[in-house]
């Protein structure tokens, strides 16, 4: 018990050193969407049951009006959307109405990537995502299909989802524990109920979950950055913890039968501490090369990924 509780330990400790980067903001999302019924009981660790049946998704209160579908189609939190207040390339829209507060980078990594495919692109990311595990993904879905988004001529859905998801984090822990995980968790359950709604509605679109880029570099962040001055702070565990979190999402989506579009390792070294402003793919609190939001991607950073997530799709 005492090497368990140890393990646990710092998995929590260095998990809040990267689960709290800012992968959105929850309060951004929860105004958009409908009452959300209390989050599902995480089972008993160790010996989870399997999981029980994902809750249908909640009804919309109208009808949207059909906007066309796009050849890809893209979720996430805010690492995706990256939407922060007056970005310096200024905000597109929300893809609908019923979520105002949906707007996103005008060259975040969706945007980009679709750009090099030559994609028509319908961007659903939303700061916060994944806050509301379970009901919140598929809530946007949900929206996103009965606008129109999602068809049969849609190519691509592409996902980087699980960074505010509890669900996902009790598997990310599991691993970096040592406890053996069960093929189903409720985390992958509700990726593969995801892919699959997604298939009844789009059956030629691959359906695709993608990692998230490096934040801390060798157990150290670096949240106040100077002008070529760098201010390490030493966080154990954190790089085993970005580890643990890549993994547990692949192995997400290889239950789900998703494609995986794996960006972490080409993001190794271009963390908060990288020497370089313009290596830098994500900034902390304060540092030169900040993009649209403190803890998230910089301007290259976005880009960068966009861009891998492109040559990994083509």
């Amino acid at each position: 018990m005492r090497r368990f509780s140890s393990s646990i330990l710092k998995a929590t400790v260095a998990a809040v050193t990267v689960a709290t980067i800012g992968l959105g903001s929850a309060n951004v999302a929860s105004a958009q969407l409908p009452q959300l019924p209390p989050l599902p009981e995480v089972p008993q660790i160790p010996g989870l049951p399997a999981a029980p049946a994902l809750p249908p998704a909640p009804g919309l209160p109208f009808q949207p009006v059909h906007s066309g579908e796009k050849e890809m189609v893209t979720f996430g939190d805010s690492f995706t959307a990256n939407a922060g207040k007056g970005g310096p390339r200024g905000l597109a829209p929300a893809q609908s109405p019923l979520v105002p507060n949906c707007a996103t980078d005008m060259d975040n990594w969706p945007k980009t990537a679709a750009r090099d495919l030559g994609y028509s692109l319908a961007d659903w990311s939303c700061n916060g995502t994944g806050g509301a595990p379970v009901i919140q993904l598929r809530a946007y879905l949900e929206l996103a299909i009965q606008q129109g988004s999602i068809g049969p001529g849609t190519k691509e859905v592409a996902m980087m989802y699980g960074g505010l998801d509890t669900l996902q984090w009790v598997d990310a822990g599991m691993d970096m524990a040592n406890i053996p995980t069960p093929d189903s968790t409720l985390f992958r359950e509700t990726m593969r109920e995801t892919a699959n709604r997604i298939r009844q509605v789009a059956p030629n679109a691959r359906v695709s979950l993608v990692s998230y880029p490096e934040f801390a570099t060798n157990d150290q962040v670096c949240l106040y950055n100077e002008q070529n001055v760098l201010h390490p702070i030493a966080t154990p565990g954190a790089t085993q913890v970005q580890e643990k979190f890549r993994d547990s999402l692949r192995n997400a989506a290889h239950f789900a039968g998703m494609n995986f579009v794996d960006i972490y390792p080409e993001s190794i070294g271009h963390g908060t501490c990288a020497p370089r402003n313009e290596d830098r793919w994500v900034a902390g609190v304060a540092d030169p090369v900040i993009g649209p939001l403190p803890n998230h991607p910089t301007v290259q950073g976005t880009k960068a990924m966009g861009h891998i997530v492109a040559n990994k799709l083509r």
